[in-house]
Parts: structure tokens; sequence; C-alpha cells
């Protein structure tokens, strides 16, 4: 064995490969993505697949074909993937195979926070492993896919945000030799597919209900495997008030346990069924119980149902009785919740305390701030809504542009466009999105609204990257995770196959690009609007950029101080320094787009 540093997700990826996965699909997510690029620096097949739903059906098929899999995704990535989900569980799987669902509590990095648990386990009824640690997820994946093959069921793996990107010293075995097996598939309609028919074997059953079947009959088996599973313990402790630590839950209440100096009552759970004899044991003589979990009462839940029917009266708080209902746990959050229960008080309400507002916004050099800028001149004439999407894009919707007036989920920017105009809306919608959403879930809502004849405006900012996580390659890049020189497939050459009409524009010259978007605006029927140019952070280091470098200079006789290049601009290297526009030419990289919102002609 080995000692290394590493970061949660690097844990989570040699787990996975010591444990013999052969195949790796995701779509970037944080909290999760680098998962996905540490597996394929081990040498496996890993992929980023167009969404989370392809990958995991990806993965399933490697499973499927006796090689041991993992699907890598992030929560709002799990619910893309849910059709699938809800297959497979049915079905179950043949070499081992963990679903990556990484959770963000406070959604720090996402659009919303949510619990995973609820999808996978209290309704797929998917197992489900919750780490308290690096250490702990490193060992979760090893187990998770010897489990899952044990038992031919999915099971999945559930770091949160603060797992994920943590760093520890690691116990691993560099020297691990899993099993080479055979890639084989052998058919059983039976259980692979998914369909209402009828069963002759079983009597004219239907295949659904009994595959329903099968997944209820295999909970017995996958609670005794909890009940002695390595990651639920007992602590012992002082008082008749008990305290339970749900995966990272644990971790904040061992550091709390510590400041309040107390040795206290500790059931650590981290699996999902929950092992329900060493629960009913915990509780015994207590009289109070508190449950720390990210992020909804799940474990709560269960453990007052399973008290209720153990006829142990035991007072129980969490996420649903005593604790704050949002936000992600802390040791201080703890440490006030394990103060105020002993003190028999109420959780204090939350003090709140101004913080400054740090705007959300792109690099210095982005495209898309010309993109933006030309599209706010635009909409800011004719009166249009701008339906948004994820992508760097999306700071467009905060200070100091306020451009995008709605964004949900991936690829919602399209429908939601021309929903407006089918509820009536007499002006132009347009809707804004990337290329590597447009590829994830933009198509069908482009051929939706071709096919239902909208007159809407869709504009594609196309860098040739997934630039908002890392990087990562989309079928518009010229490469994959192991590949180069790939032939990107151009979005315009795809929605111009599919019925709409096309136009291109550069985002760093502005003027061309509000000109464009009028044109297109101008026409009926659905308009793509291609703003490409190469994302400059990333293709910037291979000095290659859309654009002609200029040396930005403030000609401060003409400046008059107006700060408009700051109020409704926003870039970051442009400051007001003694009422009069200051480049910061550390940061400027040239790109000049700001020459054109300078109304007075200052920024030269």
């Amino acid at each position: 064995m080995q000692k290394q540093f590493m970061l949660g997700n690097e844990a989570i990826a040699r787990g996975a490969v010591e444990s013999g996965v052969k195949v790796v699909a995701g779509y970037p997510g944080t909290p999760a993505t680098e998962i996905v690029d540490h597996c394929a620096e081990f040498g496996v097949y890993a992929e980023w697949s167009t969404n989370e739903k392809h990958a995991f059906e990806v993965a399933a098929a490697g499973s499927l074909t006796n090689q041991r899999a993992m699907a890598v995704m992030k929560h709002n990535g799990t619910n893309a993937a849910a059709d699938f989900l809800m297959h497979i569980n049915f079905t179950g799987i043949k070499a081992g195979m963990v679903l990556i669902s990484a959770d963000d509590p406070g959604g720090l990095s996402s659009q919303c926070e949510e619990d995973t648990r609820i999808l996978i386990h209290n309704y797929a009824h998917v197992p489900v492993f919750d780490p308290a640690s690096v250490q702990e997820a490193y060992e979760m994946t090893k187990a998770a896919i010897e489990l899952s093959e044990k038992t031919e069921v999915l099971f999945a793996l559930r770091p949160v945000m603060r797992i994920n990107h943590a760093g520890s010293m690691v116990t691993f075995n560099p020297d691990a030799k899993p099993e080479v097996k055979k890639p084989d598939f052998v058919i059983d309609r039976s259980r692979y597919v998914m369909s209402a028919v009828v069963e002759k074997e079983l009597g004219g059953e239907l295949r659904p209900k009994m595959r329903h079947r099968w997944l209820n009959e295999k909970q017995v088996e996958l609670k005794a495997i909890m009940e002695t599973s390595p990651f639920n313990w007992v602590e012992a402790g002082e008082g008749e008030i008990g305290f339970i630590g749900c995966g990272i839950g644990y971790a904040f209440l061992k550091e709390a346990e510590q400041i309040y100096g107390k040795k206290l009552p500790i059931l650590k759970l981290s699996t999902l069924p929950l092992p329900e004899k060493k629960v009913l044991e915990f509780v015994k003589g207590l009289k109070k119980l508190v449950v720390f979990e990210e992020i909804e009462p799940v474990v709560e839940t269960l453990i007052k149902e399973l008290c209720f029917e153990n006829n142990i009266q035991l007072e129980i708080l969490g996420r649903d009785t005593y604790l704050p209902k949002e936000g992600e746990l802390s040791a201080g959050f703890v440490l006030t919740a394990i103060e105020n229960v002993f003190a028999d008080k109420a959780y204090p309400v939350p003090v709140s305390q101004y913080i400054p507002a740090r705007t959300r916004t792109q690099c210095s050099g982005c495209s898309h701030r010309g993109l933006l800028i030309a599209l706010k001149e635009v909409v800011k004439k004719n009166g249009g809504v701008v339906t948004g999407d994820i992508g760097c894009h999306d700071a467009g919707t905060f200070e100091p542009m306020k451009l995008q007036a709605t964004i949900y989920c991936m690829g919602s920017s399209i429908p939601m466009a021309y929903g407006i105009k089918a509820a009536g809306f007499d002006k132009p919608t347009y809707a804004l999105i990337g290329d590597s959403t447009f590829y994830h879930n933009g198509l069908t809502g482009l051929a939706s609204a071709i096919f239902n004849k909208a007159n809407i405006t869709v504009i594609i900012g196309y860098n040739s990257t997934t630039a908002m996580t890392g990087f990562q390659p989309h079928p518009g890049s010229e490469n994959n995770l192991t590949q180069d020189g790939l032939q990107p497939m151009d979005p315009g050459v795809v929605a111009a196959a599919m019925g709409a009409k096309v136009f291109r524009c550069n985002p760093y010259n502005v003027e061309e690009t509000i000109k464009v978007i009028n044109e297109a605006t101008a026409e009926t029927g659905v308009k793509v609007v291609i703003a490409e140019a190469l994302c400059y952070l990333k293709f910037g280091r291979e000095n290659k950029i859309s654009y002609t470098f200029r040396n930005i200079t403030v000609d401060e006789e003409v400046c008059n101080g107006c700060s408009l290049c700051v109020r409704t601009f926003g870039c970051p290297s442009i400051t007001i320094v003694n009422e009069k526009a200051t480049i910061d030419y550390s940061s400027c990289n040239g790109c000049g787009v700001c020459v054109s919102v300078c109304k007075r002609g200052a920024l030269k």
C-alpha cells in the first residue's frame, strides 16, 4: 500500500481503475468533472458524452458486455439521466457498475441545491454510498463496484462538493491488478428489453411488473449487506442525546464534537438502505436524536418511520424539524445545533450579514462579452426578450449587463423562447445557448421549434469547447479525451440541415454582430446565428485567437468619466481612476471590443 495526497475526484477515479473499471462516460459538471479526466489519465476508455443520459447508457452497455463501468455526472445531470435510471434499476447490470452523482449543497456552482438520494434511492431503489472523507470516497468506489457485480444491481456513489474538491492523504494500492475479463455480450431479452410484453414462462405476467418484483426482492439482500457494511459504525458517548452523521455530516460532527469538548453518542451512517438493526440498537435509551445530513431529511424520515414501526418513543430532530432546511452543513452549523439542543433551545435564526457581492463575469478577452453587448443593443431597441442557458455567457444575466431574462436547465433556452411566442408575445424572442449545451440538449428543442413553425432567433456561442467546466471537448471540437485532429460538427451546418435559416458573425466585431442579429430578427421562422470565435482562455494559450490584437489606450482628453465602459460592459480590465477610464494592462488581452462600447471614442 502507498500514501499520496489526492483530491476527492482523483481518489474516486483511482478506486474505479483499481477495481477494474474499463468504461467511463460522463458529461462535465462541477463538482464531478475531474473524475472522468483522471480516469482517462489512468488509461481506461473514458469519454465526454453529449449529455448525462447518453453517458449513463454508454457505461451501462459496457457493463452488459462484461466490463466494469462507471457513469459520472453532477446532480443536475442525474435529473437529465433519470429516464434511463428508472429502467436500469429494473434490469440490473452484469459487470460491476457505479453511478457517480455529485451533489452541490448550497448551490455553490449550480443552478440549484438538490439531494439526489431522493431520486436514486427513495424512488429508484438503488443503493447509495455517501462518503464522509476522501479516503472513504476511494474505498466506497471499490466496494460499490464489487457489490454491484455480486448483486447485479447498479450502485451509486453520492459525494458532495466538499468531498469532490477536498484534499487529503489517501492510502491506496498502486500494485492493484484487477481481473481482466473478456468482453462478452450474452443476449437476455427477457431482462434487457424493457417493454410491456407478456412473460409466458411466468404465467402471462407483464415484464415490467416481473422486473419490479425482482428489484423489490433485491432490497432484502441489499439491507443485509448494509447491516455489516464497514462504512456504518457506533461511537459511545455521554448523555441521552444521540447524534447521527450522514456522509460529510459525520466529518463536520466530529469536528464540532472536538470543539464542544464532550464525547457524544454518535452513529455514523453512510449507506442507503439503512442498517436498521444498528440504528435500533443505537437509539435504545436515548431521549433525543439529531440527524445531520446533506440536504433533505432523507435519513431523518427513514429513522422516524423505523422508530414508529418498532414502537420507539424518541424525539428526532433534523432538517425537517429543527435545522435550517436549506444551505450546506459546516462545523459551525453543527456546533450551533449541538449547543442549542443540549440547552433545550431552538436552532437560532441566522443573523444576516452584509457581504459585498462579487458579480459574475467573463474573462478578459472573452468573445461572449462582445456577443452580449451586441445583443443588448438589439433588444434595447426592439423590446425583445432573451432566454438564457447554462455556460460562461450566463454571466450576462447579472450586473452590469442584465440581459438574459431566464436561465433554467441545460437546453431550456430554445423551448422557452418559442413558448413565449406561442403565448402571444408580440416582440422578438432570442434563445442564447452555448455550443456544448446545444449538443447536450439544444438539438431537440431546435427540432421542436422548427417543426412547430416558431418565429424565434437562436444564438449559439460557438467557442469550440466546454469552457465553463474546464475546456472539455464536445462534438463541435477538434478532439475528444484521447484523440486529436477530429472533424468538428459545425452547429450551423447541423441547424441548416434541420431547416433553420443560418447566419454567422464574429462576436469580437460588435457592429457586425448587431447587424447580423438584426438581419436574422427581420426574417420569419427559426433563425440561428452562429457567433463563432475561439475561447480565448483555452486557445490563447495555443496562440490561436479569433481577433486582431489591439493595444488599447485611453484618450483622457476625450474621456469624461461617464463609466459606461464599466457600468454596462463589465470587462475586468477596465476601471475608473480619478474619474477616467483606466486599462489594467496586466490583464487586458487586446480584443478591442471595448472600443465599440465607448460612445465618445475615448477608448482606442
